[in-house]
């Protein structure tokens, strides 16, 4: 694959995600809000973004050690704390699942999801600025085309 390519991959993957974090964030404010009707969808739809998230990780870390070989990845330097900012977020995902299983309240439940949308959004803008030199939300999601539940 060409350079362009593997950045747009990465960027696509990006768009998609932001679609998941908006719905998501959505439902997690009605929650927050009250409405409870919405609360499992909103487990479902948190564990799916766990699972994309890694998913997403794992193809970012694949995308940019090939950009890597042909010359074109950022330095080193900043792959090493790619993979190091990557093995915290992981962590930190394992965890995010352990709680959204165990919260009870469905109003926490609510602003748990909402803050975590909103800090993976920015762990996204500031991933892009420092691979790509680019300002965030150059792809703008649009709501409704991802599913929360598959």
């Amino acid at each position: 694959m060409k350079v362009d390519e593997l950045k747009y991959e990465i960027l696509a993957q990006h768009h998609i995600l932001r679609a998941l974090l908006v719905n998501l964030g959505d439902v997690a404010r009605k929650v927050a809000e009250g409405d409870a009707s919405c609360e499992m969808v909103l487990r479902q739809g948190a564990h799916q973004l766990s699972t994309e998230l890694l998913r997403h990780m794992a193809d970012e870390e694949r995308i940019l050690e090939e950009l890597a070989r042909a010359g074109h990845a950022p330095s080193a330097e900043h792959l090493a704390d790619l993979h190091h900012n990557h093995a915290h977020q992981r962590q930190m995902l394992a965890s995010f699942d352990t709680r959204v299983d165990s919260v009870q309240s469905t109003r926490r439940l609510g602003e748990f999801i909402e803050a975590m949308t909103q800090a993976v959004t920015l762990d996204m803008e500031h991933e892009e600025a420092a691979l790509f030199g680019m300002r965030p939300f150059m792809l703008t999601p649009v709501r409704s085309q991802v599913s929360l539940v598959s």
